[in-house]
């Protein structure tokens, strides 16, 4: 099967960790109507030359998806109904920042209209990023505390058994400390928030990120300090607000399916599972990634790609980052296409592997790609408490500590990366 996802590349402002292809909407609300024009000849293309044309998930993912209004996105998901086969879908996955608030549960009650009794999960993923109000100031977030309260008590009415509601958090490191020495979180009632809203449950799954900065032009310019980690904190800072939270996810019940992502039973991302399981997925409009195995390569596509046929397992490409280009009908990116072979594969396949609670299996299968004492080293890691290893079926899968110190695991006992 397939999986699809559509970059929608605008926003209101751009946010200080952003590193992805977006616009300020006010800068191209003119060409809004001429990019949305496009998506039908790009996903016609695929559907035409793809073997497999089953959808799997349909992700809509920005940017901020919301700036277009429901009607589109309901004409997106409609357009993909057009041109793939979207019968067994399993998941049907949305974006939003969470504001305008009414804004936002209007979109939501449209599709739920709209596609609840069509698809079996509606997912849900909001950019809260933080409790504290001076870290979602400096941050360029539109939304302080207690609006994102408000915002979340005003989801409740909205949670059915087809719908699942994902929450994004970014741990920047911005401690403080108190009278008696201790340090602690900027915002003692905010972080109570999140513990009580953590044992609420009502959340189905976390997303826990650690901040990085993209240097762009004119954040740099204006935000020196912010770069420099002034306001923001340290790599250490930022490490221990991780930890914290995770910690109180996990104490709630929350499982960590992914790095950077909790939840709770059969309510993981089907989305972000495709992707770290190397299953096919195409990125539609402004630099969005694709990912095909060979036998979803037919030589149509090939042809169409100038590329031949020859003993490879995957093809990785992107689409250009080039708004005007696009806007052409220019979509793909000539210099982006990336072929893997056995062992490109085998070496893909182990690192996103790894990085998921399910781990990987037949160990001995991925060696040709490891150091040539892994087991030695995996023996250790084992009694270290960092990974759980069954010598029988080979599965090999990171502990929760060991998911902390993935980067060192997987250049201890790989070859190359």
């Amino acid at each position: 099967m397939l999986s699809l996802y559509v970059h929608i590349p605008f926003c209101q402002s751009k946010c200080s960790y952003c590193a992805f292809s977006t616009f300020p909407m006010e800068e191209k609300s003119d060409q809004v109507q001429d990019y949305l024009s496009l998506l039908e000849k790009e996903m016609a293309f695929y559907a035409s030359k793809l073997n497999d044309k089953s959808l799997k998930t349909l992700y809509i993912w920005g940017g901020t998806p919301n700036l277009i209004w429901p009607d589109n996105l309901i004409k997106i998901i409609e357009a993909a109904e057009i041109h793939f086969d979207m019968e067994n879908l399993a998941e049907l996955s949305f974006e939003f920042n969470p504001y305008p608030e009414e804004e936002i549960y209007d979109i939501i009650r449209q599709i739920q209209a709209r596609f609840a009794k069509k698809y079996p999960r509606i997912r849900f993923s909001f950019g809260i990023q933080s409790f504290d109000n001076e870290v979602l100031t400096l941050s360029g977030r539109k939304s302080l505390f207690l609006g994102l309260v408000d915002f979340l008590r005003g989801l409740q009415p909205l949670k059915t058994d087809s719908t699942v509601f994902n929450f994004d958090f970014i741990a920047f490191g911005k401690w403080n400390t108190t009278k008696k020495g201790n340090r602690q979180l900027r915002n003692q009632p905010a972080l109570t928030f999140f513990q009580n809203f953590v044992n609420s449950q009502f959340a189905d799954s976390f997303s826990l990120y650690t901040l990085e900065l993209f240097e762009n032009q004119l954040w740099k310019k204006k935000n020196e300090k912010l770069i420099s980690g002034e306001f923001f904190g340290t790599d250490e800072d930022i490490y221990e607000e991780f930890s914290l939270l995770k910690d109180i996810l996990l104490d709630a019940g929350y499982s960590r399916y992914e790095l950077s992502n909790f939840s709770l039973a059969s309510k993981s991302s089907i989305h972000n599972r495709v992707y770290r399981e190397m299953e096919d997925y195409i990125g539609i409009w402004l630099n969005s990634a694709s990912f095909l195995n060979a036998k979803n390569l037919n030589p149509d596509l090939l042809s169409a790609f100038n590329l031949s046929d020859f003993d490879w397992k995957a093809l990785r490409f992107k689409n250009t980052i080039s708004f005007e280009q696009y806007c052409k009908g220019d979509f793909l990116d000539p210099k982006a296409f990336e072929v893997l072979n056995q062992q490109d594969y085998l070496i893909e396949s182990f690192f996103l592997g790894l990085r998921t609670d399910r781990g990987v299996r037949n160990l001995e299968h991925f060696a040709p790609i490891l150091v040539p004492n892994y087991l030695e080293k995996i023996t250790s890691y084992q009694e270290q408490g960092f990974v759980a290893y069954d010598e029988e079926t080979q599965h090999l899968q990171l502990t929760d500590a060991g998911m902390d110190v993935f980067n060192a695991i997987v250049t201890d006992i790989m070859a190359e990366i």
